[in-house]
């Protein structure tokens, strides 16, 4: 509110009456010639109140209360909507899902970018149509390379929502990608994270179903802390205590291993669907191209997120394993003569089944389109595809390989920042009211 004076210059009694006045002080000579009594040239201050409604725009003097009924109708039109998730809940990670709204449901498409909150606009129009629309920011894929040291990780969401039409939509500007970030930069940083504590995988879950993509991530927490305990052991010169920390860090892999292959098992390969989890497309698509000449198909959008992220996993994984292994069997001299390790069963493996990481990498390229066709959160694929990409990066650095694979990511990496704009520009055509912001 700001407090002015107001324009008018005469005497009070002139003001009222409209006419001009002398302006002779301390009384004007119109009131008293007239026989008028004049009430002098004391203003009362007015005040001006901007609202919402009026974009902070004010003028001279407040309307007049005569507009209240409007106002107030305008009000009603404008309620905030109760969003309701309908029974049964369904997994977050469902494309679509049913939203109660003051007892109307709609079918509502699920979407997430990742984005600058602090570039986030919003407008709301001139006319009487509910909500408002929003200005995003040029979308630009995120760059999955945390900083050394960078212990903390801070969420700020935004959740939109649209009801009511053909085409509803519902989106969350950072969401539970934000998340999903986390769990990415735990693995590329090799760090533990606060997700892999007991309230993080137990309590969102008390009413929400986990789905096989939750149960996944469940495992891959566990990695982050092994590769934190590896990259420590490992650079110390060979000894006896080394070979035996190496070789309980293996047994814990090799029990992790365990835990991958039964959610395999259970979530893509035996998912009571006769469908294979995904195939080889011999009629190539835009992914199609040397030196990754036959892309995958997936079973549906779900299917191939899992497994991409699967994949990305056991490249980190197979390569900690192979790793351990070499450590293991290094001579150690302090132990003379038993230089070479007498391993338990249980700790002989065949470390040729864990130098596969090029075939994973490829199968990741293989798999990365057909999902980004698939995916409403376009986001969620930087982490596999940036496990690829320096992956072939590291064997380029070593023995100048992997160009290619390299010239189709960063290819990849443009169609995924022009999907990203698609969903960005759709999202800026709608009307939006806001739900909650954390």
């Amino acid at each position: 509110m700001v407090g002015v004076p107001g324009k008018y210059k005469g005497c009070e009694t002139c003001r009222r009456r409209r006419v001009k006045c002398s302006n002779e002080r301390p009384y004007c000579s119109n009131c008293t010639n007239n026989g008028r009594q004049c009430e002098g040239y004391e203003r009362e201050r007015v005040f001006i109140t901007g609202t919402p409604e009026t974009k902070g725009r004010v003028a001279s003097h407040p309307k007049k209360a005569g507009s209240t009924k409007k106002q107030k109708g305008k009000a009603e039109d404008h309620v905030m909507p109760e969003l309701r998730p309908t029974q049964p809940l369904t997994s977050a990670w469902d494309d679509f899902l049913r939203l109660s709204n003051r007892g109307t449901e709609s079918a509502v498409l699920l979407t997430a970018l990742q984005t600058n909150l602090q570039a986030v606009s919003g407008r709301e129009s001139d006319d009487d149509v509910a909500g408002f629309d929003i200005s995003l920011p040029t979308y630009a894929p995120s760059e999955l390379q945390p900083h050394v040291g960078e212990d903390e990780f801070n969420a700020r969401t935004r959740c939109l929502a649209r009801l009511g039409g053909v085409q509803e939509a519902y989106g969350s500007t950072d969401g539970y990608c934000a998340f999903l970030f986390e769990v990415c930069l735990a693995l590329l940083s090799r760090r533990e994270s606060f997700l892999s504590e007991q309230d993080w995988t137990s309590t969102p879950w008390e009413s929400h179903p986990k789905s096989p993509l939750d149960e996944l991530f469940d495992i891959m927490l566990c990695l982050p802390s092994i590769l934190a305990t590896v990259d420590r052991i490992l650079p110390p010169p060979a000894t006896i205590a080394r070979r035996l920390k190496a070789q309980a860090l293996l047994q814990s892999c090799l029990i992790l291993e365990t835990r991958f292959h039964q959610w395999l098992g259970s979530a893509v390969i035996g998912a009571g669907d006769q469908h294979a989890p995904y195939w080889s497309d011999e009629l190539g698509g835009p992914g199609g191209k040397i030196p990754f000449a036959n892309p995958y198909t997936f079973r549906d959008g779900l299917t191939g997120v899992m497994l991409l992220y699967y994949w990305m996993s056991q490249i980190l994984f197979h390569r900690c394993i192979d790793s351990l292994h070499s450590a293991i069997f290094q001579p150690v001299l302090d132990a003379y003569p038993d230089m070479w390790p007498d391993l338990p069963p249980s700790l002989q493996i065949d470390p040729t089944q864990y130098q596969d990481a090029r075939e994973l990498a490829a199968n990741i390229c293989r798999g990365l389109d057909a999902a980004l066709n698939s995916t409403t959160q376009p986001d969620m694929l930087l982490a596999p595809m940036t496990v690829a990409l320096d992956f072939y990066r590291g064997i380029n650095a070593a023995s100048q390989d992997g160009v290619l694979e390299i010239l189709w990511l960063e290819a990849f990496k443009k169609r995924l920042a022009a999907k990203g704009q698609h969903i960005a520009n759709v999202l800026q055509g709608q009307r939006w009211v806001e739900v909650a912001r954390y």
